[in-house]
């Protein structure tokens, strides 16, 4: 850590929650969610304990109208944390503050997030819980290799990621299987 990190810390007193195990944040009951101010401190740790500091300052806040465990907008400069899912699983408050903080340099799920996931040792998906999504409602697949892709939303001119080399290609758009206005297979 450099003496700019260091100062940064003395002045805003971050340096007296490095001794502690972050897994103390993750034991909390359901009931004493860690507030906003809380969240932003955690935060600024995490920020100079894996990014040295590099990540922009967010407004971190907790939605009770999301069915997730969290969500990153990049354009405004806000990571929202899912009070639903974090109530049923008050552990994974830190793992998703980590998971949304990779996603402020990388917006997608790709290979440079799963190796900057694995290096934080957080998760690439949160868990599956009963308040949870919805079950997906389209079910798409490949003509050629048969993989399945779930969707929630209706896609129109997509091509299968596995034999599509770059973007799309119509030899491989994928076909509808499942609908559930159908509730029944598409031929």
């Amino acid at each position: 850590m450099t003496k700019k990190q260091q100062k940064a810390l003395q002045a805003t007193n971050l340096d007296m929650f490095f001794d502690l195990p972050l897994q103390q944040v993750k034991t909390q009951p359901a009931s004493k969610l860690p507030d906003e101010k809380k969240l932003a401190r955690m935060y600024d740790v995490l920020n100079y304990r894996y990014f040295d500091g590099k990540l922009p300052k967010v407004k971190i806040e907790w939605s009770s109208r999301m069915r997730i465990a969290g969500k990153c907008c990049v354009e405004h400069r806000i990571i929202k944390l899912g009070r639903k899912y974090h109530e049923y699983f008050p552990d994974e408050v830190e793992d998703t503050l980590k998971h949304e903080m990779i996603h402020l340099i990388y917006p997608n799920h790709g290979k440079e997030f799963k190796s900057e996931a694995e290096r934080l040792g957080t998760t690439r998906y949160a868990r599956e819980y009963p308040g949870g999504k919805s079950p997906h409602k389209y079910i798409y697949i490949c003509p050629k290799c048969g993989q399945k892709y779930y969707r929630h939303r209706r896609m129109y001119n997509c091509s299968c990621g596995t034999c599509s080399v770059r973007g799309f290609d119509p030899r491989y758009k994928l076909k509808l299987f499942w609908s559930a206005n159908s509730r029944r297979r598409s031929k």
